[in-house]
């Protein structure tokens, strides 16, 4: 993602390893069947040991390269969302677009502190869906945008104020010319 000249990044992160607590424990819980079974069955305990752990091992690496390659990232113009190694697909909206934000958190999800943010943004047709799930501390996040939407809008007053501040001062000018032509009339000159 190639930033704009006045961006910065507020929030660039991968959904968190506690929205995969329960899939970590079901692995957890197959290498240790597996690694049981094969110890039961074949001769040399190391076997079974060590199958165990290569089942662990391979599941925790599978669980983590589903969540990298997920990524969450908000700057202070834009909400980013890209998922994919090979192929990805890239959702991008500008903060002003966001009007509606939702936490979606189960119980079990609320005690290891993560959850679902839905922000919904104007004028798409297929409903404006930014969706990140698994973030950490989803009220932070919450938080976090509200406030950068908040600098984005002051930052557009400004920019509508000074432009209207230097049209009057256009027209100021414009006027007094004028006035200062008419009041130096012909009569005058002489």
């Amino acid at each position: 993602m190639e930033l704009h000249h006045d961006e910065q990044i507020l929030y660039s992160e991968s959904p968190s390893w506690r929205s995969q607590f329960g899939s970590h424990a079901l692995v957890l819980v197959v290498a240790i069947l597996i690694g049981a079974v094969v110890l039961l069955v074949l001769d040399p305990d190391w076997i079974g040991i060590v199958a165990g752990i290569v089942i662990a091992l391979l599941g925790t690496g599978w669980l983590y390269m589903e969540r990298v390659r997920t990524k969450y990232i908000i700057t202070t113009h834009r909400l980013h969302v890209r998922e994919g190694f090979l192929s990805k697909q890239v959702q991008e909206t500008r903060l002003r677009r966001i009007q509606n934000v939702t936490i979606n958190q189960s119980v079990p999800q609320r005690i290891l502190r993560v959850g679902t943010v839905d922000y919904d943004t104007a004028g798409d047709d297929q409903g404006g869906r930014f969706r990140m799930e698994g973030v950490s501390n989803p009220d932070a996040l919450i938080r976090l945008v509200d406030k950068a939407q908040r600098a984005v809008f002051d930052s557009e007053r400004e920019q509508a104020a000074r432009a209207e501040a230097e049209a009057d001062a256009e027209v100021r000018s414009r006027y007094d010319r004028r006035t200062e032509s008419e009041s130096t009339g012909p009569n005058d000159r002489a």
